[in-house]
């Protein structure tokens, strides 16, 4: 008896299946089913597992690739017609040009004849004893005033105010100067300048003395000046300078890129590292702090440094430095310093301490630059300057040697830019429209097949528990 109940139950529930199944949106087991020849079952058997099999291979494909990552670069040529101009960092390619570094450099002067001269030793030397702290209210004293640098400016032949040029103090160049910033000499926020043409004749001019005192020059070899072109919110160590030589015209052809990555898991890069409170790293913040705008490779330097103060107590003169300390000296701090230098190479500080506590950013752009020569000066044009004696004419007095003068234009080749964008190959939008399209074109399946599974099991539930009522009832 209870045997033939058992068998009554399997029939109800087969029963219950069937019927759903027989109803299924899908195509493979209706068939299978409704399929009175055998012959027929059989194929219809055969598609259906091959169906199911590549159509289960090709969703595991889809799904792998999503977690690949992967993007795609969209580039796009720009139109704009009023850009921002760049700011441009002026440079003299040597530390010390003043009266004031004769006498400081004359001082130090017994310690050249033991350093080899080709090394740079003596004048990384002269930078580090620049930096005490009892010189600290002098530090301006020891590289060329505004005034000295800057022979002449204009800007679409209209000259420049020079008081909107503000001072910046380099690590490697010390004094320079910064046009369109959007600070003044005094600090105060200025309007940035843009540009209307793209014409040489329709960018900023420089006339620029870079002259240094007859006893300073057996420190550098060099003689010329460094330009900087960056964006505003765009730190000048991050950029690496255009030489400019004396008597000799320099033409900077410039066109804009502009790119952003997609963040993490697509790339290495971070979001938000415009926000100073979205990370909690220590040389994050103090990037932000004494900045403009966040760079990760500035970010590493502070850590960089941080290890250096932590260790010996200075920080290294030539690299960027925001943390309040001394400049780490040849005399009492060497030994130290390389075994610091030693460590870096043989361990993986860099990597486990500094980038981990720097987020890169996503977002940046750099200025592609075409750079032509061409020759400034001759002796005629020299005569007239010489002559010369209407506005300006301070510049050209007999103090000025032509052959320290070094001229420099600056100017759009192109107002658009370049764009590029990435943007995920596969998101999640498209990975279940890609899974829902293999499985329709496969299966015939779709999301509401997957009610009709709920569907079957609900009924064989329903099925068990009238069973059970009837038993009780009895």
């Amino acid at each position: 008896m209870d045997l033939k109940k058992t068998i009554t139950l399997r029939r109800r529930i087969k029963n219950v299946v069937v019927d759903v199944l027989l109803s299924s949106t899908s195509h493979g087991l209706p068939n299978i089913l409704k399929a009175t020849k055998a012959s027929i079952k059989i194929i219809w058997t055969i598609l259906t597992i091959l169906s199911t099999g590549v159509c289960a291979y090709l969703i595991a494909e889809n799904i792998v690739n999503y977690f690949k990552y992967e993007v795609t670069t969209k580039t796009r040529v720009i139109s704009e017609f009023k850009p921002l101009f760049p700011t441009v960092t002026i440079c003299n390619s040597n530390y010390f040009t003043s009266e004031f570094s004769v006498g400081f450099i004359d001082k130090l002067k017994n310690n050249s004849i033991l350093i080899n001269p080709l090394t740079g030793q003596f004048e990384l030397l002269a930078k580090i004893q620049s930096n005490q702290p009892e010189l600290e209210y002098g530090k301006k004293n020891f590289g060329d005033s505004l005034n000295k640098l800057i022979v002449n400016c204009q800007s679409v032949y209209q000259p420049c105010n020079l008081s909107q040029f503000n001072f910046f103090l380099h690590t490697n160049y010390g004094n320079c100067y910064q046009y369109n910033s959007g600070f003044d000499l005094e600090g105060r926020k200025i309007d940035l300048s843009t540009s209307m043409f793209a014409d040489r004749l329709y960018g900023v001019k420089l006339i620029l003395n870079v002259s240094v005192p007859d006893s300073l020059k057996f420190i550098n070899p060099n003689s010329g000046a460094l330009i900087f072109v960056h964006n505003h919110t765009t730190s000048p160590f991050m950029v690496d300078p255009i030489a400019v030589s004396p008597r000799t015209e320099t033409n900077i052809a410039l066109a804009r890129t502009f790119y952003e990555s997609q963040p993490k898991p697509y790339s290495k890069c971070d979001e938000k590292t415009n926000d100073i409170n979205s990370y909690d790293s220590e040389y994050f913040k103090i990037v932000h702090k004494n900045t403009k705008g966040y760079s990760q490779a500035l970010c590493v330097y502070q850590c960089f440094q941080k290890l250096f103060i932590d260790k010996c107590n200075c920080f290294v003169a030539n690299y960027p430095c925001f943390y309040e300390s001394k400049p780490c000296s040849f005399f009492t701090s060497q030994d130290c310093v390389n075994q610091v230098f030693q460590m870096l190479q043989n361990e993986d500080y860099l990597e486990n301490e500094c980038t981990i506590k720097c987020p890169l950013e996503c977002e940046g752009m750099r200025f592609d630059k075409v750079i032509s020569l061409t020759r400034f000066s001759n002796s005629e044009f020299e005569k007239v300057l010489s002559e010369y004696s209407g506005p300006g004419s301070v510049y050209f007095n007999q103090s000025i040697d032509s052959n320290d003068l070094a001229a420099v234009n600056i100017y759009y080749n192109d107002l658009g830019y370049t764009s590029f964008t990435e943007n995920p190959s596969i998101n999640v939008v498209g990975l279940f429209s890609s899974i829902g399209g293999v499985a329709g074109l496969f299966l015939g399946v779709s999301v509401l097949t997957l009610v009709e599974v709920i569907e079957i099991l609900m009924q064989i539930f329903f099925v068990i528990a009238e069973r059970k009522n009837i038993s009780i009832n009895k």
